[in-house]
């Protein structure tokens, strides 16, 4: 799945290591480090080191630990999914139709947001209902038009919305 380069623990840089982002605290949102840090990972999510980089000296300013660059890969979220939903391969909208019952991912993925399933690993019941236990990869917010905002979509268009383009005489 995505691979992202972070920057993580001294101790933490090992192939193979798994962590959650639990949280950010706001020090490290003021940090020069954030954006290379904490700023490119999602609360909520897990993710699995699969590559170690050399350090370059970087310190954390709240541990003043030593950070090491390294590639991460976004872990599979474990989750309740409908019957009619849990094919494995299929990309659907999460809608939270297991909300209430334990197991069900909507601390870590919100309602309209489009996974992918990767395995299905089980059934269990809830609240009268049946549900498949998966494995899912979250593949993002929610579209605008999905989620009821207003904003059209842009696309990836690196011209600012409010810059006019200029017309050739």
């Amino acid at each position: 799945m995505k691979r992202t380069v972070t920057l993580v623990s001294k101790e933490q840089a090992e192939v193979g290591h798994r962590f959650r982002v639990v949280n950010i605290p706001d020090e490290c949102k003021t940090c020069r480090l954030f954006p290379v840090c904490l700023g490119r990972l999602t609360v909520g999510r897990s993710y699995k080191v699969v590559e170690v980089r050399p350090s370059m000296g970087q310190r954390c300013k709240i541990t003043d630990g030593e950070m090491t660059p390294v590639v991460v890969e976004e872990a599979p979220i474990v989750g309740l999914l409908p019957l009619n939903k849990a094919l494995e391969g299929v990309i659907t909208t999460f809608e939270g139709e297991c909300a209430g019952c334990d197991g069900c991912p909507t601390d870590v993925v919100k309602a309209g947001e489009k996974i992918k399933v990767v395995k299905v690993l089980g059934r269990k019941s809830c609240g009268g209902k049946e549900f498949a236990i998966v494995e899912f990869y979250a593949l993002g917010p929610p579209s605008p038009s999905e989620s009821g905002g207003s904003k059209a979509s842009r696309g990836s268009s690196r011209v600012p919305p409010s810059r006019p383009l200029s017309k050739r005489p």
